[in-house]
């Protein structure tokens, strides 16, 4: 293949595994609240992707250790992480995965059933580092995509890793548009803080709904999604929102500036395409093509 090709498109994507090669860095794929591992997506990048998982739960990081049989390089750390260090109270639930460092709201959990996962169950006080000065003591000099989801945290992570986000090119935060815990931050606190640090919202994806009559909710809601102009139909039920995924991007990214080499470009392609986001994965695939040395690209 060479630059003068015709533009690509979906087609051409796994074309973006195999480049991976040539990269000269890993890319380093930070999840804060990795329960239950990475997105099995990351494989195809093989030993090109280094993956590092925090969860404050150690016995759930032994647990992944000792289940992962991946081709990526990958670490879980036992630490809770947030704005500054110091000891915290983490709020543990029935459900493990719903604990946080904002106390449950009891009564927004008895009014909604399908809540009772969050019920308090037990306070453990916890150490907190921040994600910068983690990374400071380790062997990691940048990242390059971050996800989140830590049950209302989010924000205070990001606080906490200002350094680091000046090398991270996307994110995936887990944002709340009501509030489940007390006094959480809610999705324009994170939103607001992002965009003055460079990045645009690129995609909300896995709305969550509840009622506190479950069975009532149960019916159809027509609902329309539309996209370059086309209408896609959706079919909805009922229920408040309450929580959904954030997928943020550089701002030269998503509006394709000429900021980077073609190395930069390699690595965008590379997470924009695990991401799913093809559009973007093949039009900075091609910009990476049209910059890099002839033995990539004939």
């Amino acid at each position: 293949m060479s630059s003068e090709s015709k533009p690509l498109n979906s087609a051409h994507l796994p074309i973006i595994a195999s480049l991976a090669q040539y990269l000269e860095q890993n890319l380093v794929i930070v999840d804060v609240g990795c329960r239950w591992g990475f997105a099995d997506a990351w494989s195809v990048l093989g030993s090109h992707a280094t993956l590092i998982g925090f969860d404050p739960d150690s016995d759930e990081c032994e647990r992944l250790k000792s289940s992962y049989q991946g081709p990526c390089n990958i670490h879980f750390v036992a630490q809770a992480l947030g704005p500054y260090p110091c000891k915290k109270t983490l709020f543990s639930t029935k459900e493990p995965a719903c604990s946080s460092l904002y106390q449950p709201d009891s009564s927004l959990i008895n009014f909604i059933p399908v809540l009772a996962g969050v019920e308090l169950v037990n306070e453990i006080e916890i150490e907190l580092t921040t994600l910068d000065n983690w990374l400071s003591g380790s062997t990691i000099n940048h990242v390059d995509f971050i996800k989140l989801d830590t049950q209302g945290s989010e924000l205070g992570i990001l606080e906490g890793g200002e350094t680091c986000l000046t090398s991270v090119r996307a994110l995936q935060v887990e944002v709340e548009f009501n509030p489940i815990y007390v006094g959480q931050p809610l999705f324009g606190d994170i939103d607001s803080f992002l965009r003055k640090r460079g990045f645009v919202l690129w995609r909300l994806t896995d709305f969550c709904h509840y009622s506190n009559s479950p069975e009532k909710s149960a019916f159809k809601y027509k609902d329309v999604q539309f996209f370059d102009g086309r209408a896609v139909p959706i079919s909805a039920q009922g229920g408040q929102l309450f929580w959904g995924e954030a997928y943020y991007v550089r701002q030269e990214i998503a509006f394709m500036e000429e900021t980077q080499n073609w190395q930069g470009y390699l690595r965008d392609a590379n997470i924009m395409s695990v991401l799913g986001f093809h559009d973007l994965a093949s039009s900075l695939l091609q910009k990476a093509l049209n910059h890099a040395p002839l033995n990539v690209v004939s």
